[in-house]
């Protein structure tokens, strides 16, 4: 469990339910990483500073399909961005905690890098993303 009021600038949404991460699954033939249906049942998206956003079921379900995610990184779901072309993904593996990022115009899993080992531990330090 994250706590969340302890990170600086960040604005949260209502918690996801199951329902909502299930629909999402759905809509995108995929199962979720645990640690980030984690963090959707404790805020259904949220962004830090204006240079963290990670998607809400809705957002993150239109932006894998406008990113055709599935087509050019496939076995990957992107769960958010840096507002500047630059996209998070992680692994469609249950256990998988890592966040990988890639530039949008590439989206290739070959080019991204390695943002953190741990989606949970890295929101609860505060999403930092080094230049």
């Amino acid at each position: 469990m994250i706590n969340l009021p302890e990170i600086p600038h960040l604005h949260v949404n209502k918690p996801a339910s199951d329902t909502h991460i299930k629909e999402a699954e759905s809509q995108l033939n995929m199962l979720l990483p645990r640690a980030y249906k984690a963090l959707l049942k404790q805020t259904n998206g949220c962004s830090i500073g204006g240079e963290v956003l990670l998607y809400g079921t809705e957002d993150m379900v239109e932006r894998n399909k406008t990113w055709e995610v599935q087509q050019y990184a496939s076995g990957y779901v992107a769960i958010g961005d840096d507002g500047g072309g630059q996209v998070f993904l992680m692994r469609l593996v249950e256990e998988e905690k890592k966040v990988w990022m890639v530039d949008a115009g590439v989206m290739d899993p070959q080019h991204a890098e390695l943002i953190t080992e741990d989606l949970l531990m890295w929101m609860s330090e505060g999403g930092i993303v080094e230049a």
